[in-house]
């Protein structure tokens, strides 16, 4: 046998059968339990065979998992906004200290800056982003 990482897991699949006698999936459940539980050689382990144990298994992996990346995804997070607030910080002070009635030119600039970045992206010319990205 071969060790694997998070062990093996032992399920009984409804038999294709008793996919077209239209077994329930509940009741296939039912009987991949009885079938643990009586067996001669797995009824010592039932209470870690099958669907259900795999399904809290895998439950309890995920859950591990996600508290695990949560920490670096704050970072990742934080840090993107520490790094657009810099970039905000560049753009010409004069446009953050102008009144709202003259601020339609500067929003256009904006938008037109945008649809510009934006329309290089989609051609593909973003070598140095995917870089980053990975």
């Amino acid at each position: 046998m071969y060790p694997l990482k998070l062990g093996y897991f032992g399920v009984k699949c409804r038999s294709q059968l008793q996919i077209e006698q239209r077994i329930s999936i509940s009741e296939a459940m039912a009987n991949e339990a009885e079938f643990f539980n009586t067996h001669p050689v797995y009824s010592q382990n039932s209470a870690k065979m099958g669907i259900p144990y795999l399904t809290r298994s895998l439950n309890r992996i995920l859950v591990g998992h996600i508290q695990r990346c949560i920490p670096d995804l704050s970072k990742q997070i934080s840090m993107t906004i520490q790094q657009k607030e810099r970039e905000l910080l560049t753009y010409n002070a004069q446009y953050l200290a102008v009144d709202k009635n003259s601020m339609g030119p500067i929003i256009l600039n904006l938008i037109s800056r945008f649809i510009e970045e934006y329309g290089k992206k989609l051609e593909g010319r973003f070598v140095k982003d995917v870089a980053t990205e990975c």
